[in-house]
């Protein structure tokens, strides 16, 4: 049987919750923030390595300053410098897979497929011992999904098996990090702990860039504020996608999430100008109904743990 709370430690389970939920809402909000400026970018004259390049220098060195001006140090053990490069692996490769999946592939099929990454995670983790999986959880991962399928099927265009293993790659890097990041996250200060992880995408992508040509640039002053917007929005979304996880369980994450796509076809519309069909609409709707339902059995479920 599951131990009786009292009133105050339920209070307290749900008010964690709560800012748990809040900083993964509002890191689905800076991350899906960071898809629209990066097209800006591109069609500056960048690439996405230059970006990639750009906005993991600088959410290292904010947050090694930081670390810095409050009198923290910056040093690890040798064991969580290993976790960090393998978290650091998984920003590079859910970096590099999601921006260049969209060179093959549309970006409506690549968004589907990057978002794939609830079902891993529900999948993977009641069999890791995390968490258990009921019939309304399932339900609610299969109906989220149905929702992104509605939302993106408008137009696939042309499948080229290349776009489609990237976009699927990116999807693994942030399903693990959504099953392992919070828990690492305990290890050292968030600060220090994704400073470390960035350093290694940069020096990784600084050896690719070596090697390829360089980094590309944007040509005008508006790429230029564009590219400071990545930096910004791509900082301020691993914070919180980081924060969230220390308080909410890694499926629970990957399902509010979900509302990136959402953010993304606002933005779209506000910053880019795109139409949105009915179709993706109603998609859409369907995404917010079982997340919902999502959040709610879930709070209900804890309040009697």
């Amino acid at each position: 049987m599951g131990a009786i709370l009292s009133s105050s430690e339920l209070a307290d389970q749900r008010r964690k919750r709560l800012l748990g939920l809040g900083a993964t809402l509002l890191a689905a909000l800076f991350v899906s923030l960071v898809t629209t400026f990066a097209r800006i970018t591109y069609d500056d004259g960048s690439n996405p390595a230059t970006q990639v390049f750009l906005r993991s220098l600088c959410m290292m060195l904010v947050l090694g300053g930081l670390q810095c001006a409050l009198g923290r140090r910056l040093m690890l053990p040798r064991r969580t410098i290993l976790t960090t490069i393998g978290l650091g692996l998984c920003i590079l490769v859910m970096s590099f897979g999601y921006l260049s999946s969209v060179f093959y592939i549309s970006v409506s099929l690549a968004v589907l497929l990057l978002y794939t990454y609830p079902l891993m995670v529900g999948i993977a983790s009641p069999l890791l011992g995390r968490e258990r999986m009921t019939w309304i959880k399932a339900l609610c991962l299969v109906g989220a999904f149905a929702g992104l399928v509605v939302a993106s099927s408008e137009a696939f265009g042309t499948l080229d098996w290349r776009g489609i293993a990237l976009a699927l790659a990116a999807a693994g890097g942030v399903a693990f990090i959504a099953l392992f990041g919070g828990s690492a996250m305990s290890y050292a200060h968030p600060f220090v702990m994704n400073a470390w992880m960035n350093l290694w995408v940069v020096l990784a992508v600084a050896v690719y860039l070596g090697f390829s040509g360089g980094p590309q640039f944007p040509q005008t002053f508006d790429g230029w504020l564009a590219t400071l917007a990545v930096c910004f929005c791509y900082t301020l979304g691993l914070l919180f996608l980081f924060l969230g996880l220390m308080l909410i369980s890694p499926a629970q994450s990957a399902l509010t999430m979900n509302l990136e796509p959402l953010f993304s076809t606002l933005a779209a519309i506000l910053l880019l100008h795109e139409a949105i069909a009915l179709r993706q609409w109603i998609g859409m709707a369907m995404l917010l109904i079982f997340l919902a339902i999502s959040t709610l059995a879930g709070m209900s479920r804890r309040g009697k743990a």
